[in-house]
């Protein structure tokens, strides 16, 4: 009789172990979490810059890793929103882009690691001490802001001649927007141009900015990188062709979607990067051993056929310096 209660407790306990040993062997395979910010339309993960770069250094979906999205659909104002709804789902690290975004993402959470991919200075936005020690839980991927505009207003003056006064398209909704528009002008002055600032709150300024533009004799424009420039960057590049304006801005994919010229980051760059950030977090890497990186691959992008349309002519040594001309 003992031997069979023994028996039976053996078995029950055999059973116990069997069922809690798939459930720890599941704990200890958990696929990784990483949550993406975006500041456009919701894309399929097929379609994320991100995903692809984490691919190319073996991390498939749903088989060693998963993504929880969101997207502002070009809204700054749902950021802050869509941060928290992030941070809820726990993941194990954050991905953002800009500025705007890195400010929301740190204010949801300072416990999960967030990089960030095309964000301003972080000491200036508060978001570290430190560039080469990230001193919170957020490093990424910074823009060297304040040379690139002094470059791109370099580019401007070599094919407008006697550029002596640029209009200057930024959207005061960035953290950094307001301090870099004053070192923008100061870059303008320091090259012998006037600065003509036309902030943008929404699409519906646009018109009168570039009215305002054509009435104080603006020979050329100079657009700032922000979300807000870049959801309507169509609605720019059409008025530029209007108004007869040759415009610099700081994306390649605005050349290829008809704008004049860009000089800025390579953003696949900079998802690449990002990929091997997440990696490295996912393996256990601490956001203080993870320095802020400046850009590396700056590209200098010209459509030639909105070249034509504004009768412009690039001298042959801005072409020859072109990473990707559009015939």
């Amino acid at each position: 009789m003992t031997f069979r209660i023994k028996r039976r407790r053996f078995v029950r306990a055999l059973c116990g172990a069997l069922i809690v040993w798939p459930l720890a062997m599941h704990a200890q395979t958990r696929v990784p979490r990483v949550g993406v910010l975006l500041n456009g339309p919701p894309l399929p993960t097929a379609d994320l810059q991100l995903a692809g770069a984490l691919a190319r250094i073996g991390y498939v979906e749903r088989r060693n890793i998963n993504y929880i999205l969101r997207a502002a659909e070009g809204d700054q104002s749902r950021l802050p929103m869509l941060a928290r709804e992030l941070v809820a789902e726990k993941p194990d690290v954050i991905v953002g882009s800009a500025s705007p975004a890195a400010v929301a993402l740190y204010g949801a959470t300072q416990d999960i690691p967030i990089v960030m991919t095309v964000v301003g200075d972080p000491i200036a936005l508060g978001l570290s001490s430190s560039i080469s020690h990230p001193s919170r839980n957020l490093t990424g991927f910074t823009v060297s802001s304040l040379s690139l505009a002094a470059k791109r207003l370099q580019l401007l003056q070599s094919f407008v001649p006697s550029l002596h006064k640029v209009a200057y398209l930024w959207a005061p909704a960035n953290p950094l927007a307001k301090p870099f528009e004053a070192r923008v002008r100061q870059a303008a002055q320091d090259l012998g141009i006037e600065l003509i600032s036309l902030p943008l709150m929404s699409d519906i300024d646009i018109d009168p900015a570039f009215a305002r533009a054509k009435e104080e004799q603006a020979k050329a424009v100079l657009v700032e990188a922000s979300p807000l420039t870049l959801r309507f960057s169509g609605t720019i590049i059409d008025h530029c062709l209007i108004f007869g304006l040759p415009c610099m801005h700081s994306w390649a994919l605005e050349v290829r979607n008809g704008a004049l010229i860009s000089y800025g980051p390579a953003v696949v760059e900079d998802f690449s990067r990002a990929a091997d950030y997440v990696d490295r977090i996912l393996k256990g890497a601490k956001i203080a051993d993870l320095p802020f990186m400046e850009p590396t691959d700056i590209k200098l992008t010209i459509n030639l056929r909105t070249a034509r349309s504004l009768g412009i002519g690039f001298p042959p040594t801005v072409l020859v310096r072109a990473d990707e001309v559009i015939e």
